[in-house]
């Protein structure tokens, strides 16, 4: 998926759990990806409106802020912007909410990494088109 990539995008990882987000960042930088982590909601936040981000992936249980919250003030201030959210919850009305809310995709953990690159790429692709 790498030679899709004609431009290096950037994506912001915002997960509570560190683990998760250099495991992430990993990956995605593997893939060709320029990747930012956060641990912290609110640091996040200030990062989408200082820095420049082509995606954001985001979980959605967090102690600071949850991810609906984070994801109606990024609409609110961004509209434009693509949000995937990844969570361990199950909750359909949660599922529900984050698209309301505008998530372009709700990806289950533990990740299927073969799907999370595909969208990725398919939502990159499409930006060339």
């Amino acid at each position: 998926m790498k030679e899709l990539n004609t431009k290096k995008y950037s994506i912001l990882v915002v997960d509570d759990e560190i683990n998760v987000c250099e495991f992430l960042k990993d990956f995605l930088s593997y893939e060709g990806y320029k990747v930012s982590i956060s641990t912290s909601p609110k640091t996040a936040l200030d990062l989408v409106l200082t820095q420049s981000f082509d995606l954001i992936l985001l979980d959605i249980i967090m102690p600071e802020m949850n991810g609906l919250d984070f994801l109606a003030r990024i609409k609110k201030i961004l509209s434009h912007f693509d949000v995937m959210v990844i969570s361990g919850s199950k909750d359909q009305n949660v599922k529900d909410e984050a698209y309301r809310l505008g998530a372009i995709d709700y990806i289950n953990k533990p990740i299927d990494l073969d799907y999370l690159a595909r969208r990725i790429s398919t939502l990159f692709s499409d930006r060339i088109a």
